[in-house]
């Protein structure tokens, strides 16, 4: 092989495209830019992206971002062999744990794993434990305590302006075994008036006519007739 055969291997180099050369280029009289329009003009900065105006690929595609709840607290995961550093038989509290440097936080709780070895007697006091952490816990002679989590803070809720309103319907309570007879009577309807009631309205009546002074039939017809008077001019 000589100097002058050598050359660059096949595809790596390109040769270069020159443009405005005329027809006779390979390239058109236009250079490869067409007839008229934005990008046949000079100084032209198009985006890659760019659609001619509609909404773009990258826009209209849902983005895969996550969840990401800044406010949300998580539990504060601890395992076992990081608490043979108390004495045997103290109690270890969230305080003293955030104290001694093992949580930084203690967030929504403090969960105890049972990743490692517990070879002491310890009085642990978390929020959660896991089924294994518990049973070396016990076995080592220790106790896990478990502290209640609260319930988490909720906002309450407006209702919805095309929603009703929730009506509660009292329960009507049935008469029990002891009540007496009257009050598990049916009470009439308005406008008529109970059998007894009747009855004792007719036997006041002919005490009312006493009162008022006028005399009954009855007593009327009792009273004697009156003796007829002697017609006048006549003697007897």
């Amino acid at each position: 092989m000589k100097l002058h055969e050598l050359q660059p291997s096949p595809g790596s180099h390109k040769a270069r495209k020159r443009v405005g050369r005329g027809p006779g280029s390979g390239h058109g009289k236009t250079s490869t830019r067409g007839q008229k329009g934005q990008r046949a003009r000079t100084s032209v900065n198009v985006p890659k992206a760019f659609e001619g105006g509609q909404t773009r690929l990258t826009m209209r595609i849902p983005k895969w971002r996550g969840f990401n709840n800044k406010w949300k607290k998580t539990f504060a995961v601890l395992n076992l062999t990081r608490l043979n550093r108390f004495e045997a038989g103290s109690e270890v509290t969230p305080e003293q744990l955030v104290e001694s440097g093992i949580i930084k936080d203690v967030g929504a709780g403090i969960k105890v794993l049972g990743s490692g070895d517990l070879t002491r007697k310890l009085t642990i006091h978390a929020h959660r434990f896991s089924a294994e952490a518990k049973k070396k816990i016990e076995a080592a002679g220790g106790t896990a305590a478990v502290i209640a989590v609260p319930a988490p803070i909720r906002e309450k809720t407006k209702r919805a302006k095309n929603q009703p309103k929730r009506v509660i319907t009292p329960v009507r309570e049935e008469p029990s075994e002891g009540d007496s007879k009257a009050e598990k009577k049916v009470k009439p309807a308005k406008g008529e008036k109970p059998a007894k009631a009747e009855k004792a309205e007719k036997a006041e009546k002919p005490e009312k006519a006493e009162k008022t002074g006028k005399a009954s039939k009855s007593e009327r017809a009792e009273k004697p007739e009156k003796a007829e008077k002697p017609e006048k001019g006549k003697k007897g």
